[in-house]
């Protein structure tokens, strides 16, 4: 008996030595792995949809950035802020940038942050703190806002505020613990340039496109004026040598022409002995028909 005992406990021995579990703690043991490939795989789906949700959201952001691209460069540009011309642009940016010099000035608003921080107990050390972490993160919001006004194009608007946003963002997250933010008005100014950046450059672009076409108008009615005036020149040299040659034809007319038959007094035939008046005596190759001088002769 002592002899089993002792052979059962050495193969218990080397169950557990194998992993071997008994057929109840298996069963425990699959169930729990089913649960838990249930809740992964439940996981994952959720996961997806998310993803499928967002994936979808970014091909519409993109249909209607790459939209709006089209239509700007076709010439449709949706002004933020219609003003009438470039330099009415350039007088509003003016405004709005001493607007935004005035609120980064020292408590100008452009950043927020904690007022009762203390450092070792020092509530004067804890204002410097805050003060030189709320001018680095203001420095740096304002080195974005400024990069993306210098590289901006108008079809990129709405990117480059979405990344204006997200640096903000960033901001308020990294200087959670101080409360340091950057305050909406002074972000909403930021914006409010980028927008008027935008209009100002499609509005230069649309009165250069204005320029070009009026200046190709002028060349074409130059041209035209000028190809009006060569062929009135040539016109009138063609119409002086018509008169030119009518006068001369007429001077030759006039110097070819018959004499004038003369009237006079001739004498009769010989029987008569008398002087009489008659008809003008034309030679019979100046007049008009030799037969008709021949019959006025015979008459008289």
């Amino acid at each position: 008996m002592t002899h089993l005992r002792a052979e059962l406990e050495g193969l218990r021995l080397e169950m557990n030595r194998l992993g071997v579990l008994p057929a109840v703690e298996l069963e425990q043991y699959r169930e729990r792995l089913r649960r838990e490939i249930a809740e992964q795989a439940a996981a994952a789906q959720a996961q997806t949809a998310d993803l499928d949700r967002q994936l979808l959201d970014l091909r519409q952001q993109v249909v209607v950035t790459e939209e709006t691209a089209l239509l700007q460069e076709a010439g449709v540009y949706e002004y933020r802020h219609p003003l009438s011309d470039a330099v009415a642009y350039q007088a509003a940016l003016a405004e709005l940038q001493g607007q935004i010099k005035s609120m980064t000035k020292r408590e100008g608003g452009a950043v927020l942050a904690a007022t009762g921080w203390t450092v070792n107990g020092s509530a004067a050390e804890g204002r410097v703190m805050v003060r030189d972490f709320s001018k680095l993160m203001l420095r740096a919001y304002n080195a974005e806002a400024d990069n993306l006004v210098r590289g901006l194009k108008p079809y990129k608007l709405d990117s480059a505020v979405e990344r204006l946003g997200k640096v903000a963002a960033t901001i308020a997250k990294l200087g959670k613990t101080m409360h340091i933010r950057i305050s909406e008005d002074y972000h909403r100014l930021r914006v409010r340039e980028l927008e008027l950046t935008a209009d100002y450059q499609a509005k230069v672009a649309e009165e250069k496109e204005r320029e070009r076409e009026e200046k190709a108008r002028l060349r074409e009615e130059r041209r035209v004026q000028q190809e009006i005036e060569r062929e009135r020149a040539r016109l009138d040299k063609e119409r002086q040598h018509y008169a030119n040659a009518l006068a001369a034809l007429q001077a030759t007319s006039t110097s070819t022409a018959p004499p004038k038959c003369r009237s006079g007094w001739r004498r009769s035939t010989p029987r008569s002995r008398t002087w009489t008046t008659g008809p003008p005596m034309c030679a019979p190759a100046t007049c008009t028909s030799s037969r008709t001088w021949e019959r006025s002769a015979r008459r008289w």
